[in-house]
């Protein structure tokens, strides 16, 4: 029987450990002991992104420290008018 064909077949998502071998590490339920499966591989994206968010969290906190007078676009338009109306 075709696997596609069947609908008994069950999906089970695991995390997995793959070491700098490329050696995969994953703790299965003693049901699926001896029984051949199919694996998949997806990176897990999401860390990935909280980590850069993180980072960028982190740098936007320490440009807040440096307590740049801050600006609307008003009157750094108006700035610029200024400038070029002084040429």
């Amino acid at each position: 029987m075709n696997p596609r064909e069947d609908n008994r077949i069950q999906h089970k998502v695991f995390e997995a450990i793959v070491k700098e071998d490329g050696t995969l590490t994953v703790k299965v339920p003693q049901s699926l002991s001896g029984k051949k499966v199919k694996v998949t591989i997806e990176e897990d994206r999401e860390k990935e992104s909280l980590s850069a968010w993180n980072e960028l969290s982190g740098v936007l906190k320490k440009a807040d420290a440096l307590d740049i007078p801050r600006r609307d676009s008003k009157d750094i338009i108006d700035d610029l008018r200024t400038f070029r109306e002084s040429k």
